[in-house]
């Protein structure tokens, strides 16, 4: 009886070992096909606020590549249509390139006139017959500023700043009196999430001897990055005394001129 449990346990043993060695084998033979198959991007992009920018993905294999799926996608973006190997384009905010060799792909994503409704996190991923692979490329966008302008009058000025990203502030001064806190300022965001901004300010609590300045301070750049210049108008019609007297000069003058004419 101990012979026969000792060739039984044997035979539970070289069965045990057979299948360590089966289970070994066949994870060796995996790790080997997933190390042959690598996929490469630039983990961080920062694009510039209405150029374009360039989105690359490589895989490279060992041996020859069997492509499944070759695709961009765009995390958390509906409006983005994605670019995928070899397939038509759709979308035409974005540009789809491909290039193929035997043991090397590459698939490139162009964002055309990045704004910010373009920052976020693009996922490229990889589907072969020796395995899958995925990687990402996260895209911020760098600041962005349009244009600017400004008005004055006896009662108030205002300046405004169109296409800016991210929120900026504006602040007043008269010389190196500062009267952000005597101003209103709303602001408003557009479908590409850019901010225009309105200041306003009452120009009857300042000294109308001076001109004013407003300028929009970029947190995000740690200065201003626009500033506008306004001076009330000294000629508004018969309501100041410097009109006053320069309408009386020029009717002085020309009853001068009539009479040397009549004479």
């Amino acid at each position: 009886m101990i012979k026969v449990m000792s060739f039984s346990s044997g035979v539970r043993t070289r069965h045990v070992f057979g299948w360590v060695s089966i289970i070994w084998f066949t994870s060796g033979v995996s790790i080997a096909v997933s190390n042959g198959l690598e996929l490469q991007t630039i983990s961080q992009v920062a694009a510039q606020c209405g150029k374009n920018v360039t989105l690359t993905c490589e895989a490279t294999s060992s041996e020859k590549l069997d492509i499944q799926l070759f695709s961009w996608l765009a995390i958390n973006k509906t409006q983005f249509s994605g670019c995928q190997y070899q397939h038509k384009q759709h979308d035409p905010q974005v540009l789809c390139e491909s290039m193929a060799e035997t043991t090397h792909h590459r698939l490139t994503l162009t964002l055309l006139n990045v704004m910010p409704t373009n920052q976020g996190r693009y996922l490229c991923k990889l589907r072969t017959t020796q395995g899958v692979k995925s990687d990402k490329t996260d895209v911020t966008v760098e600041d962005c500023f349009g244009s600017s302008g400004s008005s004055i009058n006896n009662s108030h000025a205002e300046c405004w700043f169109k296409g800016v990203y991210p929120i900026g502030t504006v602040h007043w001064f008269q010389e190196d009196v500062d009267l952000t806190d005597s101003a209103s300022t709303q602001e408003e965001q557009d479908q590409h999430e850019l901010y225009n901004i309105l200041s306003t300010i009452d120009v009857q609590k300042g000294n109308p001897s001076k001109p004013y300045n407003c300028s929009l301070w970029m947190p995000s750049a740690t200065k201003y990055i626009s500033t506008r210049y306004l001076e009330i108008p000294t000629f508004r019609g018969l309501g100041s005394s410097g009109s006053m007297v320069k309408l009386q000069w020029f009717c002085m003058i020309l009853e001068i001129m009539i009479v040397k004419f009549m004479t």
